[in-house]
């Protein structure tokens, strides 16, 4: 009888922990990640925006999402895609030099930008065609690269010009091909409310427009769901790269006034300069001029840089790096001459724990609690959010979904 019994209660508990187990495991198919590119955390305040509203109401919204440093597009857009810092991805700016490659990086630079040499670490697509799934990227930084020599089963050379609305039913289309191309993961890229913080700043009017443009397109894309009957299976993850902050020529530092800029190899520009010193005897010459004046900036050794930038450990990582104060713009009397209306309206790039750098982060879906205010976290965590979300095994991170299965049903 006792044998009788304690079998019974091991049974029992292999019941309810197998039940367990399945009610942790995802209830949905696919994944959308969207990026509005400079979609500040508080956006959503500045305006009416119904179908943001309904989409939070639905599923979670979180108090922001931290970018990582530097607070620019390229390296946050990677980092969310790997889950890595910039110091284990190498994406460590929008500029950058390379010395073992004896080669520089620009956004603009078509054969740098799909050069695979420059991104490091395994993006999330790659992750899911790995797994035997597919993914599909409209407009997402090292999509275009053949990274460890693999493409997504879909992907799009960035065309700005292509309109926000085709954007969204490419992605829909590719999601409902019911054949074996159709794809589990779709990313979508907006860039227009990035372009109007930067011409205008963070509070004009031509950026609630541009949120409210947004709010439409979030509609569009939601009634697009709706109809292809992927809403029910769909856990779509809206998010920015980082926050703007206002600039004006009230806040500049003039290089000028503390060193000789000819000094200087100048890599990256304002907020955060990095530089090599050209001549190797002068580094703790200009170092100390730098540091002894070091007002609404702050300047770094390679090896001073703050661990929490998770920046330094790479070679990509020049002598020195100059991070300017929330709204300051650091530059050369030459560039502040040459362009009378700079620096004006809005930029980003600041340290990443400015609030004012802070992004949005909206989720909703089959896994996603309803209702849910979630409160800021880092974006290297949303890679391990996504394979969890797709049931497949997630590449070395720096990310962790214990970070964010609280937002998880």
């Amino acid at each position: 009888m006792k044998n009788l019994i304690f079998t019974l209660i091991l049974l029992i508990t292999a019941i309810g922990c197998s039940s367990q187990s399945s009610s942790n495991e995802p209830k949905g198919e696919k994944v959308l990640l969207i990026s509005f590119d400079g979609f500040r955390y508080d956006y959503l305040t500045k305006t009416e925006t119904p179908n943001f509203d309904k989409l939070v109401e639905a599923g979670v919204i979180s108090d922001g999402l931290i970018p990582i440093f530097p607070s620019k597009t390229f390296p946050n857009h990677y980092a969310i895609a790997t889950g890595l810092y910039p110091e284990n991805n190498g994406f460590v700016g929008n500029n950058m030099y390379d010395p073992d490659m004896d080669e520089r990086f620009a956004i603009r630079n078509r054969d740098a930008v799909e050069n695979p040499e420059w991104y490091q670490g395994e993006p999330i697509w790659n992750t899911v065609e790995k797994a035997g799934k597919n993914a599909g990227t409209m407009f997402w930084v090292g999509s275009e690269a053949p990274i460890q020599d693999l493409r997504p089963t879909f992907w799009k050379k960035y065309d700005e010009s292509m309109g926000d609305s085709a954007r969204i039913d490419s992605v829909i289309s590719w999601m409902t091909l019911n054949n074996e191309n159709e794809i589990d993961l779709a990313t979508l890229y907006f860039h227009f409310v990035d372009t109007q913080g930067h011409r205008f700043g963070p509070d004009s009017d031509e950026l609630v427009e541009a949120v409210k443009k947004a709010d439409e397109l979030v509609g569009y894309l939601m009634q697009r769901l709706e109809e292809s009957d992927l809403s029910a299976i769909t856990n779509t993850m809206i998010v920015s790269d980082h926050g703007m902050a206002a600039v004006s020529r009230k806040r500049m530092v003039v290089l000028d006034d503390i060193i000789d800029p000819e000094d200087l190899e100048m890599i990256a520009f304002s907020p955060v300069i990095m530089a090599d010193v050209k001549d190797d005897e002068k580094i703790d010459e200009i170092y100390q001029a730098l540091k002894v004046n070091e007002e609404h900036y702050k300047v770094y050794l390679k090896d001073e840089i703050p661990e929490r930038y998770h920046l330094k450990n790479h070679a990509r990582i020049p002598e020195l790096t100059i991070v300017a104060d929330l709204g300051y713009t650091i530059n050369t009397q030459e560039v502040f001459d040459a362009r009378p209306e700079y620096p004006s309206g809005g930029t980003h790039g600041f340290d990443n724990q400015e609030k004012e750098m802070h992004a949005l982060f909206v989720a909703a879906g089959p896994d996603f609690k309803k209702g849910f205010r979630m409160k800021t976290f880092e974006n290297v965590h949303l890679y391990e959010l996504m394979t969890h979300l797709l049931s497949i095994e997630p590449a070395k991170t720096d990310g962790s979904l214990d970070s964010v299965s609280v937002m998880l049903n």
